[in-house]
């Protein structure tokens, strides 16, 4: 399982580069801030010195309360969003109840291992065919690999939504701290109030995916672990079922983030047929090729029987007083089936492209149902400024 964890070094590679962000950037943001603290307190001055205001003192509290809170968050921001992160995973991890650490949460290799060890007593009772018993058993061997095969992608590819998940966390947090001192002046505060509240929902996507991965490990292993010897297709099946449960789960799930920061509730019976909309839509696509490739076959014999009638009732009618006429109405019959063969042609050379252009469908849908699940919803988000 050591060459499955290729995504774990890319984890890493990729954490430890956007957390030297925050070093690199600190000069401009401290720059930035100061700035901006300038031109606000420069302004509030102004306006303060043109009125004449009983609650001066008061407002200059708030004004120093206010900058002095986001001086703190944007001197520790990369220490504050690391806790945002631990919260938001363990708490996650502790509602699982299941034996899922931090350190593999953090490892998203940990999870196509999982599934890969699970699936493979289906690829090793493949192997125990050999010589005659490989055709006696095809059908069984084949439907043993195409559940070995569903099963290793389906955890391949929550094993890359997590990888996304942790990066898209951390990414957030760079890229808010670049926007957050636009907090400090009340007049570019609308550029801070989005980021804060993505990184609260990105902490929460992760919440729940730890959650689904922590329950879906547990009942996956406990399943894998009852598998019993020989593999039949029941058993195989099964297994196949509870991959993809947890598979669509991990998918769409990650939209519940969405529904709790805008408020509306984002799993349905439309996340469970999103799950096999992707099979179903290739299935499908290979289907219309297959039956353009059966008109391509079916025109063709049509125009083979049609010049053998031609040319039967072209013998029958022969005479030695009428060949010149028979090799007429044979000659018009070689061209008519010439001219009905090249419509066949042309009628399978239009049902190529179409059968291309349905696998291509197929393949759109597909991409579309892996987008969407992930899709976030809307929310007006936190308001920034002094009231």
């Amino acid at each position: 399982m050591a060459d499955l964890s290729v995504i774990d070094r890319f984890t890493e590679t990729f954490s430890r580069y956007i957390e030297s962000g925050f070093g690199l950037l600190s000069g401009d943001v401290s720059f930035l801030s100061s700035t901006l603290i300038g031109i606000d307190l420069t302004l509030a001055g102004l306006a303060w010195s043109m009125r004449a205001d009983d609650h001066i003192l008061v407002t200059l509290a708030k004004k120093v309360l206010y900058v002095g809170a986001f001086a703190f968050i944007i001197g520790n921001f990369k220490s504050l969003a690391d806790i945002v992160f631990a919260s938001f995973s363990s708490i996650g991890l502790k509602a699982s109840g299941g034996s899922l650490s931090a350190a593999d949460l953090a490892r998203p290799g940990f999870v196509a291992s999982a599934g890969f060890t699970a699936a493979h007593p289906l690829l090793e009772e493949t192997g125990q065919f050999s010589g005659f018993d490989v055709l006696t058993n095809l059908p069984t061997i084949l439907i043993l690999l195409f559940c070995w095969i569903l099963i290793v992608l389906a955890f391949f590819i929550l094993s890359v939504q997590l990888f996304v998940t942790l990066i898209e966390f951390k990414l957030t947090t760079l890229a808010s701290f670049i926007l957050v001192p636009f907090a400090l002046w009340g007049k570019t505060a609308f550029l801070a109030e989005k980021t804060l509240g993505n990184v609260v929902a990105s902490g929460v996507k992760v919440m729940v995916l730890a959650i689904i991965i922590g329950i879906g490990s547990t009942i996956f292993g406990q399943l894998a672990s009852t598998l019993t010897r020989p593999v039949d297709i029941v058993s195989a099946m099964s297994l196949l079922l509870a991959a993809l449960s947890l598979f669509g789960l991990g998918i769409f799930g990650p939209g519940i983030a969405a529904g709790l920061v805008s408020g509306a509730p984002q799993l349905g019976a439309g996340a469970a047929a999103g799950t096999v909309a992707g099979a179903a839509a290739i299935a499908i696509g290979g289907g219309a090729a297959a039956a353009g490739g059966l008109r391509i076959a079916a025109g063709g014999s049509m125009m083979a029987v049609r010049s053998a009638a031609s040319l039967t009732g072209a013998s029958s009618a022969a005479g030695t007083s009428a060949r010149a006429a028979t090799v007429d109405q044979l000659s018009r019959g070689s061209a008519g089936s010439a001219t009905n063969g090249a419509a066949a042609l042309g009628a399978g050379r239009a049902a190529a492209p179409s059968g291309r252009g349905h696998a291509r469908e197929a393949a759109q849908v597909a991409a579309h149902t892996l987008k969407e699940g992930d899709k976030g919803g809307h929310s007006s988000g936190p308001k920034l400024g002094e009231e």
